[in-house]
């Protein structure tokens, strides 16, 4: 049957150009990660400090799930959206407090980006992750 030789044709055409247009994605995504990410549900908190830093005289807190984290960083889910950057700290009761910088955002889910060195973060993270 010539139209459902035509109609197979035409869905074959449209995986072919689906799965170009997926190779290209991939070239254009590459992963710049240079130490292995694991994947947890970790209850956390995202501190901000205000006014003076050093006395740390206003404090907000932002509770959250750590959705995965590294050496270098988490992705985090918060209760709230925030518009601080930077000079934040990461509360995480299993770890400990981490200070951060968000590096990128998309509404109450950020990825951040920790300020110590990614050997000091290591030795907490092989405490409590298998394999790490």
């Amino acid at each position: 049957m010539i139209i459902g030789k035509d109609i197979q044709n035409m869905l074959q055409q449209l995986e072919e150009e689906q799965s170009e247009k997926d190779d290209a994605s991939a070239s254009l995504y590459k992963e710049n990660r240079c130490y292995r990410r694991s994947r947890v549900v970790w209850e956390a908190k995202l501190k901000m400090f205000f006014n003076d830093v050093t006395l740390k005289g206003e404090v907000r807190e932002v509770h959250g799930v750590v959705r995965d984290i590294s050496a270098n960083g988490a992705k985090v889910d918060l209760q709230e959206a925030i518009q601080e950057r930077a000079g934040l700290e990461l509360h995480i009761p299993k770890l400990g407090v981490f200070p951060c910088n968000v590096v990128w955002q998309d509404g109450t889910r950020v990825g951040i980006q920790f300020t110590d060195s990614p050997d000091s973060v290591f030795s907490h993270l092989a405490r409590v992750l298998p394999k790490v």
